[in-house]
């Protein structure tokens, strides 16, 4: 660590991530970045080539990759029976069967920055890219963080000599309640062997539990969205505050209206803020492919009717 930053000692959170990839779009070293963020370069460096994704060249322009193309003249390299009289750089299997192949990388993605969010000549490109996307970053770390904390936290030997003593107590209809007290050599909680017997890892199982298997599984509440970066700029304050800054803007509001219960049918509204006007049309189900085909007909309707008021499209 660097005497020059005070680090936090802490992860590197999605907001961190989304300052790398908009820093390294504007081209800033590594330096600047993390002095930033109080870190070491070196864990910017190292974020940026854990986390970069590859864009593959395209094969379509060219299909050989070596450095020595332009100015390779061997021919017959893959030695057929019958010599082959062309270049070999003109053929799709040069690449494989050249001892002499050495692939084409920018220099850039080879040392810092290591992707090319910042290179002004991506475009027109036509060798391997790298970029790094703050979003598709943090789900790998968070990906790698719960791996890293997956199975159990005992060794084999340990987990055998555990096995041997609790499932044929199991089996003869006592509780892990009373497993641990006769048994105080075991090394873990009442909820760690609850835990054990439903990930499988000892031979007992949950159905050998006779009151286990008597109560319901608890609700699980509905999952959030893991990647809060999909909603950067997207909020409803956001909203309203584009709407202070533009209140010449034409807003529509979309919902579905569920009926009784039983009834499939929903109701489709279309709210006009600025002239106080909703469109409602009932549906058959609730279903995108509902609504789309309700959207096109009123476009339609409304490509019609340009030339008439407002009114008279509906």
């Amino acid at each position: 660590m660097s005497n020059l930053i005070p680090g936090n000692q802490k992860h590197l959170t999605l907001d961190n991530r989304i300052f790398i990839e908009k820093s390294l779009d504007n081209n800033l070293p590594f330096k600047v970045i993390a002095k930033y963020l109080c870190k070491d370069p070196t864990t910017v460096s190292k974020e940026v080539k854990k986390h970069r994704s590859l864009t593959s060249r395209n094969n379509f322009v060219s299909h050989n990759h070596c450095v020595h193309r332009g100015k390779c003249g061997l021919t017959n390299v893959c030695k057929r029976t019958v010599a082959c009289k062309k270049q070999c750089r003109t053929c799709n299997a040069c690449n494989t069967h050249c001892d002499q192949f050495k692939n084409e990388i920018c220099s850039k993605v080879v040392k810092a920055p290591f992707v090319c969010n910042g290179c002004s000549k991506k475009a027109g490109c036509r060798l391997d890219k790298y970029f790094y996307k703050a979003t598709q970053a943090n789900r790998q770390y968070k990906t790698i963080l719960v791996e890293s904390r997956n199975g159990i936290n005992i060794s084999e030997d340990s987990l055998n000599q555990m096995d041997a003593i609790v499932t044929p107590l199991i089996l003869q209809g006592q509780t892990p309640y009373q497993i641990l007290k006769n048994h105080p050599e075991i090394k873990c909680s009442e909820k760690t062997i609850y835990n054990y017997i439903a990930s499988g890892v000892l031979s007992v199982k949950n159905i050998d539990l006779p009151r286990k298997v008597k109560y319901k599984p608890r609700k699980q509440d509905r999952p959030k969205a893991k990647d809060t970066g999909i909603f950067e700029g997207r909020t409803y304050n956001d909203f309203m505050k584009y709407m202070e800054a533009h209140p010449e803007t034409n807003v529509v509001e979309m919902d579905t209206v569920v009926g009784c219960e039983g009834s499939q049918k929903v109701l489709l509204t279309l709210f006009f803020r600025s002239c106080k006007l909703m469109l409602i049309y009932l549906l058959p189900d609730k279903t995108a492919t509902s609504v789309k085909k309700h959207l096109t007909i009123w476009k339609k309707k409304c490509l019609l009717s340009a030339s008439t008021t407002h009114f008279q499209l509906f």
